[in-house]
């Protein structure tokens, strides 16, 4: 038996409440190593003299990584002040240890000094929530200078392509919110849009002024509108929250470059030397900034005055205009503290508020339930990209490093992780596929109809492509004779069975299953469909489900996927 591969933590990364009123207790193991496992529990307070308080359940494997394999159970609320535990571990040889308060025994621990503890009130209190909202949306993203006007501006203009980052197309809140019906009969449940605040640049990144929507967008009334306008009609919106940094231009800034050390905003950002030196391609600026880039200085959070500003406006927003949550930029490049207090403060104006964090990288510490709900899922944008566009990742590799997700990160983050395909910050998908709609058609089923929230970048639905940033933010196709309407109807029929399908959101499987000699991932939903991709551009055959019919062409399937094909299969009655 592999001891090194085993592991649990007491707390909220392995013994957590969930919001159904179970306590959910998981376990780490090296992969393939162990045959079954059993929890014992019991009372802490009351001797098994005085009430034999024992119990056994055995536990389940419900993911597997590359290394290691990870089992849960879940438990009808205990009724006790304290629970106390340890596992029963059997390896594939026949060979029996216990693990209890992080040590290995070779005999059953009956002392609970040799168990773990698990406090139930204050554990309870500690329960991930999360807004219901947010468990079956589809996500939209939108670049408002680039997405929609009700100005004129030329197609040539409009539809330039490449663009370049400085490119005035004229995009307006307005305009936005005359094209909400075109979101609405997509299937989209919540609008993410990038800055809108005050700000001398196209992508609004660094704020000028965080009270202010930018001229150039619209006014606080448009704001008003559009979110009145999204919320009549079933819609959520979320802004963007630049909190890590400001511009150069901002008040706080602005005053250190007239008063130097004698002004009261001097504690406000990192500053290294005097006068401010704002950088070079060479050269660092003399202040801490966005990647060194001297034009977005860096916020000091952990300045008190600092904390409390950012978080008047963050309240401001949601108490004024009702939006319906924040995602946070470079979140992970802002303290732990900081963000505690954030929750906090939001949820307690609004607790169906939904907080999202940017972060590129494995993030569980700030996914506990005190922090953050969730954030932009990169790694499923890395992992499909892989597999789809250049096809260095097999299948088994695909589930592989899904599975470390799901056997890692809390279990109620993983319904409301951002999953995407594309962003602002990436060049489109459609671009990485070398133009091949095959390509985006699969990898749009898949952040569809599997766990996780599906996040669009605005005009993946119609065909849009481009490079790097800035030529992913062109100009948003709403000429029909440019679009593409057949991917638009595709896109149309995956919101349509991700709603309806509940068992998707949930990842409620019975069975999954890879390939990687015929390229196909196999997932059999609780409710009976069964889902399978085909990451291969040669045709392939399932042919055990021949007959049965295809729900996303309304066929009958005849055991044959296409390359680059996903089918959604319920067996006729």
């Amino acid at each position: 038996m592999n001891y090194a591969g085993i592991s649990h933590f007491a707390d909220q990364r392995d013994c957590f409440y969930l919001e159904n009123g179970k306590l959910r207790i998981r376990l780490m193991t090296a992969k393939n190593d162990i045959s079954s496992i059993y929890l014992h529990i019991q009372d802490k307070y009351i001797s098994v003299e005085q009430n034999d308080t024992r119990n056994c359940f055995e536990m389940k494997r419900y993911a597997s990584d590359f290394g290691h394999d990870y089992y849960l159970v879940d438990l009808e609320s205990p009724q006790m002040l304290c629970l106390r535990y340890y596992f029963e571990l059997i390896d594939s040889a026949g060979a029996r240890i216990w693990y209890g308060d992080s040590r290995f025994f070779s005999y059953t621990p009956n002392d609970v000094e040799s168990m773990f503890d698990c406090p139930i009130i204050s554990r309870k209190e500690q329960t991930f929530q999360i807004p219901d909202w947010a468990k079956d949306a589809v996500v939209y993203q939108i670049f408002p200078t680039r997405y929609a006007t009700t100005e004129s501006v030329p197609d040539d203009l409009w539809y330039q392509e490449p663009i370049s980052w400085d490119t005035d197309l004229r995009g307006n809140l307005r305009g936005i919110t005359d094209h909400l019906p075109h979101l609405k009969e997509m299937g989209v449940d919540v609008i993410y849009m990038t800055p809108i605040f005050k700000s001398n640049t196209s992508h609004k990144y660094d704020t000028v002024d965080y009270y202010q929507v930018d001229p150039s967008l619209g006014s606080s009334d448009d704001l008003h509108e559009l979110i009145d306008r999204a919320h009549d009609i079933g819609l959520r919106v979320m802004l963007d929250g630049v909190f890590n940094h400001t511009s150069t231009e901002f008040f706080a800034f602005e005053d250190i470059k007239r008063n130097g050390t004698a002004s009261k905003y001097y504690d406000w950002y990192y500053i290294q030397s005097l006068p401010l030196d704002y950088g070079t391609h060479e050269r660092k600026p003399s202040y801490e900034s966005f990647a060194y880039f001297g034009g977005m200085p860096k916020l000091r959070v952990s300045n008190p005055d600092v904390a409390n500003y950012i978080i008047d406006v963050a309240k401001h927003y949601i108490e004024e205009f009702h939006i319906d949550g924040w995602r946070l930029d470079v979140g992970d490049e802002v303290g732990h503290d900081f963000w505690r207090r954030f929750r906090k403060e939001i949820k307690g104006v609004n607790p169906d508020a939904l907080i999202v964090g940017e972060v590129w990288h494995y993030a569980p510490d700030f996914l506990q339930g005190d922090q953050w709900d969730s954030v932009m899922n990169y790694a499923f944008y890395k992992s499909v990209s892989s597999m789809i566009c250049d096809n260095s990742l097999r299948p088994s590799d695909f589930m592989c490093e899904q599975g470390f997700l799901q056997g890692q990160y809390h279990s109620a983050v993983l319904p409301v992780m951002w999953n995407l395909i594309d962003s602002h910050d990436t060049s489109r998908f459609l671009y990485r596929a070398g133009g091949d709609k095959r390509k985006l058609r699969l990898a749009a089923a898949m952040q569809m109809l599997l766990p996780g929230t599906p996040f669009l970048y605005y005009g993946d639905e119609v065909g849009m492509t481009g490079g790097a940033d800035p030529d992913n933010r062109r100009g948003m196709i709403w000429d029909e004779n440019r679009q593409d309407l057949d991917l638009y109807e595709w896109y149309q029929r995956l919101t349509y069975f991700r709603h309806i399908l509940v068992d998707i959101a949930k990842g409620n499987y019975e069975f999954t299953s890879c390939d990687d000699y015929r390229r196909i991932l196999e997932y059999h939903l609780a409710s009976g469909e069964k889902l399978i991709f085909h990451p291969g551009d040669n045709q392939t055959n399932v042919k055990e489900y021949t007959g049965y019919h295809e729900l996303l062409s309304d066929k009958t399937f005849n055991g044959i996927m296409d390359g680059y094909g996903c089918v959604l299969l319920r067996k006729n009655s």
